[in-house]
C-alpha cells in the first residue's frame, strides 16, 4: 500500500511542499475567508510528515490504514484552520488598521519638503514619527484668506489635513525656528 511505501511518503512530503510553495500568490484568489489553497497543501504536508513518523514508529507490518490517515489529516486541517481564526487573521487586521490609522495622526505635526509643490501639482513630504521618517505625497492646503502658489524643497510645512493619503500642507514655522532666525536683542554689543 502506498501509505505503508516511505518512498511515497517522502514524495509525497516533497510535491505538497512545492506545491504549497507554488500556490503562495494564488492565496488571494483562491480562499475560502480563513483557509486558502496554500493552506491545504501545507497542511497535506504536515499531516504526511505526521503520517510517516506514526509509521516509522509502528513495530512488524502494521502500516498506516486510510481511516487513520484521514483522521490526521482532519486534525491538521482544523488546527490550521483554527490557527488562521486566532492567531494570524486578527494580527493581519490590527496591521492595516494600526497603518491606516497612523496616517489620519499625522494631522498637526510638522514635516519637510523633500520634492517642492506647486499650486496644481503633487509633491512629497517628509514626515518624522517616533524613530521612523515616512514619505507621503503632499498637496497645498487651500484656506479662504490665503493662497499659496508653491512651496519649495526644504521648507518646513505643517499638516493640515489628510485625505486619500495625500496629506494636504502649509509653510509653517515654528516659535524655536523663528527665535533662531533672530538676531539677540539682549547682550547686543555695541559697535564704535
Amino acid at each position: 500500500m502506498i501509505l505503508s511505501n516511505q518512498t511515497y511518503m517522502q514524495l509525497a512530503f516533497v510535491s505538497c511542499l512545492i506545491l504549497a510553495l507554488l500556490t503562495l500568490p494564488l492565496r488571494d484568489i483562491i480562499s475560502i475567508g480563513f483557509f486558502d489553497i496554500s493552506d491545504l497543501f501545507v497542511s497535506l504536508m504536515i499531516s504526511v510528515f505526521i503520517g510517516f513518523m506514526i509509521n516509522e514508529g509502528m513495530p512488524g507490518d502494521n502500516y498506516l490504514s486510510v481511516g487513520l490517515f484521514m483522521l490526521v489529516v482532519i486534525t491538521v486541517v482544523t488546527g490550521v484552520v483554527l490557527l488562521n481564526i486566532f492567531v494570524i487573521i486578527p494580527f493581519r487586521s490590527r496591521s492595516e488598521n494600526s497603518s491606516a490609522t497612523s496616517i489620519r495622526q499625522l494631522e498637526g505635526k510638522e514635516g519637510t519638503v523633500s520634492i517642492s509643490i506647486t499650486a496644481d501639482g503633487v509633491g512629497e513630504v517628509l514626515v518624522y514619527t517616533g524613530f521612523t521618517k515616512i514619505n507621503k505625497m503632499a498637496k497645498i492646503y487651500e484656506s479662504g484668506n490665503e493662497t499659496i502658489a508653491f512651496i519649495e524643497q526644504g521648507t518646513n510645512v505643517l499638516i493640515m489635513d489628510v485625505k486619500d493619503s495625500i496629506l494636504y500642507v502649509i509653510p509653517y514655522t515654528n516659535s524655536i525656528q523663528a527665535t533662531n532666525k533672530q538676531d539677540p536683542t539682549w547682550n547686543a554689543k555695541q559697535k564704535k
